[in-house]
């Protein structure tokens, strides 16, 4: 009679249990595997081009900042999202429009439609792929 109930707290139970190290070391482990070195290439390949670029990494995020003419350009943050279903990264761009005059933010993540995917399906070539579009959109 009460085992919806016992199907509801096992519901939260495990919810709970996807929340922890394991959550954790799978946001890690994609900050450090993929990202990390994107955004090393991405600093290389920019500065070749003039830009002076700062890449910063900690356990769960990323963060690239270009600036040109020593004014910020764009900032890129990865962050890694943890939902009940599992972790996802998602984007944050920070640029300027109107002549510089107003910093916008805008988040995204790097996939979109509703097919499910896993944080490691992501790869650096589609990190990549992901920054120089939001780039090369948001500084003309």
């Amino acid at each position: 009679m009460n085992e919806w109930k016992d199907n509801l707290g096992s519901f939260f139970k495990e919810a709970e249990k996807k929340e922890t190290q394991e959550k954790k070391s799978e946001a890690e482990m994609f900050i450090s595997k993929v990202v990390a070195p994107a955004f090393k290439d991405l600093a290389a390949e920019l500065e070749k081009h003039g830009r002076d670029v700062t890449v910063r990494i900690s356990d769960t995020s990323a963060a690239i900042m270009i600036n040109k003419d020593g004014e910020e350009e764009l900032s890129y943050r990865m962050q890694v999202r943890m939902f009940p279903t599992g972790v996802l990264p998602c984007a944050e761009i920070r640029f300027r429009q109107r002549g510089g005059l107003k910093l916008i933010t805008t988040e995204n993540m790097i996939r979109s439609g509703n097919k499910p995917y896993k944080i490691m399906d992501i790869k650096k070539k589609e990190v990549i792929e992901h920054f120089v579009s939001n780039y090369t959109s948001r500084t003309q």
